[in-house]
């Protein structure tokens, strides 16, 4: 008996088996780790975040592919603390975010400190873009749109959190459904493999 092969079905969120999606969407996010790090100079918070996601990717990935309950209760410590920290940042980040552009300090907002040329000026030019966009505050309909212009962007960042914290929960929901099917195969059929 030791020999059975356990054939069953993947946990389903709706209609998208749970396995396949995270080993997806795990896949997609390592790549853009990569992608990230080689097109953008990593600061040292940079590297750090970018190794703890590419770390949790990889401890999803081996959890979902050879049902490993442990590497999962990981990742599941994982997507939890980052609902808990996007739900900070969406308490601060959109009056941060709207104070920011609608108090003019972008104006003297310093570029990054970097030694290199082509950098400072891809930076001159992208906040040059940006502030030109927006309106000088010379009259009472120029602060109006500013204002306005504020709050749009404080909405547009509330919006961004709520998609990423509903993105981080139905993850969240995937990976502790792939728990509790692998505890019930592990109690029916003991330490058999599971395929």
């Amino acid at each position: 008996m030791s020999d059975k092969v356990i054939q069953s079905k993947s946990p389903k969120l709706g209609f998208i088996p749970a396995r396949p999606f995270l080993v997806f969407i795990s896949f997609l996010e390592l790549l853009w780790t990569l992608s990230y790090l080689t097109t953008e100079p990593p600061s040292a918070f940079d590297v750090i975040i970018c190794t703890l996601g590419a770390a949790f990717n990889v401890c999803l990935i081996y959890g979902t592919l050879k049902i490993n309950d442990k590497a999962l209760g990981y990742s599941q410590i994982y997507v939890i603390s980052l609902m808990i920290v996007s739900f900070v940042m969406l308490c601060f980040g959109p009056v941060l975010f709207s104070s920011f552009i609608a108090s003019d300090y972008h104006k003297y907002h310093k570029l990054s400190e970097s030694s290199n040329d082509e950098i400072k000026k891809q930076q001159t030019d992208i906040y040059g873009e940006i502030i030109r966009a927006i309106p000088e505050q010379n009259s009472k309909e120029a602060a109006g749109r500013k204002f306005l212009t504020g709050i749009i962007a404080g909405e547009m960042v509330v919006f961004f959190h709520i998609v990423c914290i509903l993105y981080f929960y139905v993850e969240y929901v995937m990976i502790k459904r792939l728990r509790k099917f692998i505890a019930a195969r592990k109690e029916t059929y003991g330490k058999e493999f599971l395929a």
